[in-house]
């Protein structure tokens, strides 16, 4: 069953090739999306307005700063945002460091459809 609830979605990846596709299906749920593939850019554009958007997923992996680092300085800004992380691996040291962030949500890619509608709604919770 599809999410009744269209988000607005800031989604982050330093790879450009799979921000269209991962766009694709948030969109096919319902939802907005806009795609950054530079964290900094992503903290501009949220920093300008974080009342627009309802949640963020940002890889975990990424130059300048990582998922984690980003959704730390998301919620500095807005205070319990929700913030999702991907990542193709996540280690014991860095899920304690996403847990004591207050960033409990985190999926492991590749990532199907079925498992982001879950994701996003789990992240919301």
């Amino acid at each position: 069953m599809r999410s009744q609830r269209h988000l607005h979605i800031l989604f982050v990846d330093n790879d450009e090739s799979l921000i269209g596709p991962c766009t694709k299906m948030l969109e096919k749920l319902g939802h907005k999306v806009t795609g950054q593939s530079h964290s900094l850019n992503a903290l501009r554009v949220f920093s300008e307005e974080p009342d627009a958007f309802d949640l963020a997923i940002v890889d975990h992996d990424m130059p300048e700063l990582t998922g984690l680092e980003l959704g730390e300085r998301f919620r500095r800004i807005r205070p319990g945002f929700p913030v999702m992380l991907y990542s193709g691996r996540v280690d014991s040291p860095t899920e304690a460091r996403i847990a004591a962030a207050g960033i409990g949500h985190v999926v492991l890619e590749p990532v199907s459809v079925d498992q982001l509608e879950g994701a996003v709604r789990a992240a919301l919770l």
